[in-house]
């Protein structure tokens, strides 16, 4: 049997169910406190560790301050959040970025150049302009990887979720 809490999405403009940049979520923490969090259309993580921007191992520097500053510049912070990261794994790819979209996985290798990220967040805002998931632009297509067997719009939180049962004790 299942203890989990649902989450209540409210909005501070509207009763809406749709996320937009106000609106916030109660989670109940494990101790049964009440914590106000901002509900968050996407994410987009960075690498920048051991491979990625590390030009002594002879990889290309990652565009840190145009991450940064197009991130700032574009006021999709309340929508959308920047990790810059540790490892997220495919070294060899290196500068390597992982773009979540309402339930969306996709991965890019080789971010190098401050164009590159512009475009990267272009296709952001053009899933936050259309409020889902949209494919990858053509300027984009030859950065896309598949780094696990759900990437790319099919990670959906309902797909291949199945209940946990622990183990009986004894």
């Amino acid at each position: 049997m299942s203890t989990r809490q649902s989450s209540q999405v409210r909005s501070l403009q509207s009763r809406s169910s749709k996320s937009g940049p106000n609106n916030l979520i109660d989670i109940s923490t494990p101790a049964g406190e009440e914590i106000t969090i901002r509900h968050q259309e996407g994410h987009i993580l960075v690498c920048n560790a051991c491979c990625c921007g590390n030009t002594e191992k002879g990889f290309p520097a990652v565009p840190l301050e145009t991450w940064k500053s197009e991130w700032k510049a574009r006021s999709i912070r309340k929508r959308v959040h920047l990790t810059i990261a540790g490892c997220l794994g495919p070294c060899p790819l290196a500068n390597v970025v992982l773009i979540i979209y309402r339930g969306a996985c996709v991965w890019l290798q080789a971010v190098n150049s401050p164009r590159q990220v512009k475009q990267v967040y272009d296709y952001v805002e053009s899933m936050m302009s259309a409020g889902r998931y949209v494919s990858l632009p053509v300027q984009l297509e030859k950065l896309h990887f598949t780094r696990y067997d759900f990437d790319t719009g099919s990670c959906s939180p309902t797909d291949h979720v199945e209940e946990y049962s622990a183990p009986a004790e004894g």
